[in-house]
């Protein structure tokens, strides 16, 4: 029970920061482009020290829940469905998201802001957006996992 509920909190710590992020510093990161790259670069360090563990933690605590509750079924499928949205977003952040945000970290300050740069910023932003959502989609089913185990 005890993993269960710490995978649910984690999870919800991993929404409420990616909305944070995606409200409020990613907007400024983006409000210029390519000279207000330097504010990504300036984050990238602490985004990986924050990022890294709280990701690699909830992988684990997801895993060890849907193991350790196998035995029961609507658990067992609330943490599948929980899991599935959350390797989709790992997947997606470690093909697309990454990779972009590091060429947008690497390029000079006063490189031209080209049509095809405001697009590709604007593409970026979209798509993460559904990455936050695919996050509270994972929360849900694993509170509701934890909600159907605590009955």
């Amino acid at each position: 029970m005890i993993v269960l509920l710490i995978t649910t909190v984690v999870l919800w710590i991993v929404v409420a920061a990616s909305w944070l992020q995606r409200l409020y510093a990613m907007p400024r990161w983006f409000e210029n482009p390519p000279a207000s790259f330097e504010r990504i670069r300036r984050q990238s360090k602490a985004s990986r020290i924050f990022w890294l563990p709280i990701m690699a933690l909830s992988l684990i605590s997801s895993i060890a829940s849907l193991i350790m509750n196998w035995g029961y079924p609507d658990i067992r499928t609330y943490m599948l469905i929980a899991l599935a949205c959350f390797v989709l977003n790992g997947v997606s952040t470690g093909l697309y998201f990454v990779k972009e945000i590091l060429i947008f970290a690497r390029m000079p300050a006063d490189a031209p802001q080209t049509p095809a740069l405001l697009t590709r910023t604007k593409t970026w932003l979209k798509w993460t957006t559904l990455r936050n959502v695919l996050q509270v989609f994972s929360a849900v089913f694993a509170t509701m996992a934890y909600l159907h185990f605590i009955k």
